[in-house]
């Protein structure tokens, strides 16, 4: 009942913020999980989502009284509900499988975005790359262990993927800036989409494989620097429908709303360092808005 309190006065604040005719557009078109934010922000999205919960917990009560084992969906895409790396939602859509060529992002969709899988090298990716021995240095002296990744269970398959994250779901790991303060003074220049994204080493080992996935959110651009990258030729990544290696010392660019998928064929761990941004074609009154706690914490148990 607490969730649903929140909920309600997070609405209420969204709702008046996106009556300025300045954010019509945004408004329009952001669209969370398969609700336009809004109609989401209003009593009667405020109403829907209660319906839904309501109905959602009779759903899971009579089927904890037969055998679900079975039940399964080939239609449904992430069947599981989609938790943001560890934030539940109050309410949530189980998305459909799409072309490997078209975004979908599971919660966070501005469907007016006209993005595409892979990008091209920008001012960012060089910052990066001219930084990475600072950065990488600094990895490796620190000798601190990788802890899981919360998306390991439901989609490594073999191996293991793990992770030391520096900015999350709950903003800075400040236990990590002792460790690494280089990097995280130079992330300080960079504008890291702490709202729907993250920043953190992430470590695969060998024979790891990444089931097809989409991102939460098409609301930023997702970097990866080679930290560590022995066997170039055998571990990749799918995007959409390119694959690609990754280099020691060089940065990838992609919209992780696309489908995606990584193959370690190698027998080496391979460590990169993934740095989220705001996506380059969302106006800055649009990112000042969506900065807000209102939105980072909108729908979150």
């Amino acid at each position: 009942m607490s969730s649903l309190i929140k909920h309600f006065y997070n609405s209420k604040k969204i709702n008046k913020l996106l009556t300025s005719l300045e954010f019509d557009d945004l408004a329009n078109n952001l669209y969370w999980y398969d609700i336009p934010i809004k109609f989401a922000s209003s009593m009667n999205g405020f109403l829907r989502v209660l319906f839904w919960r309501s109905w959602n917990s009779f759903c899971k009560f009579f089927l904890s009284f037969v055998s679900i084992s079975k039940i399964s969906d080939s239609k449904n895409y992430q069947y599981q509900n989609p938790k943001n790396y560890g934030a539940e939602s109050i309410y949530y859509k189980i998305i459909e499988k799409k072309s490997p060529k078209l975004s979908n992002p599971s919660i966070w969709n501005l469907k007016n975005l006209n993005s595409k899988p892979w990008f091209e090298k920008d001012k960012w990716s060089k910052y990066l790359e001219n930084n990475s021995r600072i950065i990488k240095e600094e990895f490796l002296s620190s000798d601190l262990k990788t802890i899981e990744h919360p998306g390991n269970q439901m989609l490594a398959e073999n191996g293991e993927w793990s992770s030391i994250t520096l900015i999350g779901a709950k903003g800075k790991n400040l236990i990590y800036e002792k460790n690494f303060p280089n990097t995280f003074k130079l992330l300080k220049c960079m504008p890291i989409n702490e709202t729907y994204g993250f920043v953190a080493f992430s470590k695969l080992s060998p024979g790891t494989h990444i089931k097809p996935h989409t991102g939460s959110s098409n609301l930023r651009l997702r970097y990866h620097l080679g930290i560590k990258v022995p066997e170039p030729d055998l571990v990749n990544i799918r995007v959409g429908d390119q694959t690609k290696p990754w280099i020691e010392d060089k940065c990838i660019i992609f919209d992780d709303s696309f489908e995606h998928e990584v193959i370690h064929n190698g027998k080496k761990d391979r460590i990169v360092l993934i740095v989220d941004l705001w996506h380059p074609q969302i106006k800055d009154s649009y990112v000042n808005l969506l900065k807000l706690n209102e939105f980072k914490n909108f729908g979150k148990i």
